[in-house]
């Protein structure tokens, strides 16, 4: 059933569907059904449900309908996981179809990262698998067959395009099972290695015409010239990775920005006690300063989103690295359940929370994984994922970032700055480039969202972030060396 525009289902079916009788009432606004080896216990008018002793945040809570209770329709893969076995479920977001299968998949995840010099593609398995390739990219395409893997319903062939992969497609060949990568129409170098804890085929994808330009200068500037020995400093490769605040070509000045207004379509966020969304503000205030990067600082932005829809977590990132932008800024505003919570506060991603608040809020933001069909085992590899990127190149500037827009929220807002902080939030991970997380206030608090229903204000705060932007350019670009032209001064 739809309820303001959400999908809702009764707890009766819900119970139904795990057979199991919803009586089992708590009290008149708790429930507890026995599921498996655990039990799901919800409150309604509470997001957050416990599945046996893990506890699940929901994107809307549980409701009243009349007489009976109704939940998000979410819900219905996290039951049928506990109640079944995750590994042995699948959920269609498209069709709100779950499948149950018969057998256990030995692998669960696939995953892929664009990167500026090549492409990762990870698949997680459930334990370690043996693995051949069958053809390493010279043909324009690498071909892996896993030995005894069983690739899990929810792993289907993946559309690319970012440049040097085209798709990724998956086979199950009876026992096996096969991962072919197809590149955009030219050759591609493959590395391909095992990982542990947990267990992963990684493929790094590279370019071959490019490694072999690379390859043909390196050996051309390892060629003595008169009066140089080949031992020189300048004549030395090196296989270690550049980090950006080491590069001071004026290719890297800051030209690109991506804004991603948070949430959208059936994710409506946080929602106030008025009735406000946090997709519909953090969209208006995108767009806003959206117009005032454009006009003032003469920069290209591009927007994840321009208009109320849906979209994946970790396709807002890949917008970014097909763009090549300079660096990637999310639009959030937070909630929590003491309505008297206030104020602002920014993040860059990190393994771990800094501080319980920091916790919750990760644990809310990506609570989008849900409605994106991203099972509960690939949540728990987001700390993997974490290893598989590199984001730690841009750990300095993101959090020189967050603290730029830190500083000016609170130089225009007299309302508490909460500080800067770090957290595992997913919608960061894969990100090439400093990327940071605002959370512009707390939508729960009646003032905050009162505010937030004022034009007015909401321009205010796409100023207030258009300042941080502007000195954290200026600083940079001063840093690698770069002198702006007057014209190209904020005004």
């Amino acid at each position: 059933m739809v309820i303001q525009g959400e999908e809702y289902l009764s707890l009766a079916n819900l119970a139904k569907a795990v057979g199991r009788p919803a009586n089992q009432v708590v009290t008149r606004e708790r429930v507890r059904i026995p599921l498996g080896r655990s039990v799901l216990s919800l409150t309604v008018g509470s997001p957050e449900v416990r599945v046996g002793t893990r506890v699940v945040s929901l994107s809307k809570p549980p409701r009243r309908l009349g007489r009976a209770i109704v939940v998000p329709i979410e819900l219905v893969p996290i039951t049928l996981g506990a109640q079944y076995g995750e590994t042995r479920v699948s959920w269609d977001q498209e069709t709100l179809t779950a499948t149950i299968v018969e057998r256990d998949h030995t692998l669960r995840v696939l995953r892929f990262h664009t990167y500026p010099d090549h492409t990762r593609v990870v698949l997680e398995g459930t334990r370690p698998h043996d693995f051949i390739v069958l053809d390493d990219g010279a043909s324009g395409r690498v071909v892996v067959e896993v030995k005894q893997g069983i690739l899990s319903p929810l792993i289907r062939s993946r559309h690319v395009s970012d440049g040097l992969v085209r798709t990724i497609e998956t086979q199950q060949l009876g026992n096996a099972s096969q991962i072919t990568i197809y590149g955009m129409g030219r050759s591609l170098s493959s590395t391909i290695f095992a990982l542990q804890r947990p267990d992963r085929i990684v493929v790094d994808l590279f370019s071959r015409d490019r490694q072999a330009r690379s390859s043909r200068q390196a050996e051309a500037a390892i060629q003595p010239t008169p009066g140089q020995t080949v031992g020189s400093k300048a004549a030395v490769r090196s296989d270690e990775p550049i980090a950006p605040s080491d590069v001071s070509s004026p290719e890297h000045i800051i030209k690109t920005v991506v804004i991603d207004p948070g949430h959208g379509g059936r994710d409506s966020g946080a929602i106030g006690q008025s009735g406000a969304k946090e997709k519909d503000i953090v969209l208006d205030i995108g767009l806003r300063l959206q117009e005032l990067i454009e006009e003032t600082l003469g920069m290209r932005v591009i927007m994840t989103r321009t208009e109320d829809i849906f979209v994946p977590l970790e396709d807002r990132t890949m917008i970014a690295n097909r763009h090549k932008a300079d660096f990637f800024i999310s639009l959030h505003v937070n909630a929590a359940p003491q309505s008297r919570a206030v104020g602002f506060e920014t993040y860059f991603l990190s393994r771990e929370p800094s501080d319980r608040g920091a916790k919750a809020s990760a644990i809310r933001e990506n609570t989008a994984l849900h409605l994106d069909g991203v099972g509960r085992d690939a949540q728990r590899g987001l700390k993997t994922i974490l290893w598989d990127m590199t984001h730690t190149f841009y750990v300095k500037e993101s959090s020189e970032l967050a603290e730029s827009l830190l500083n000016e929220l609170g130089r225009h807002f007299k309302v508490e700055n909460r500080g800067v902080k770090s957290a595992p939030f997913y919608v960061l991970v894969g990100a090439a480039m400093p990327s940071v997380l605002v959370e512009l206030a707390f939508i729960t608090n009646p003032d905050e969202e009162q505010k937030f229903e004022q034009e007015s204000y909401r321009h205010q705060v796409a100023q207030a972030l258009l300042a941080g932007i502007a000195k954290f350019k200026t600083r940079y670009e001063k840093r690698v060396g770069w002198v702006p032209a007057p014209s190209s001064a904020m005004r």
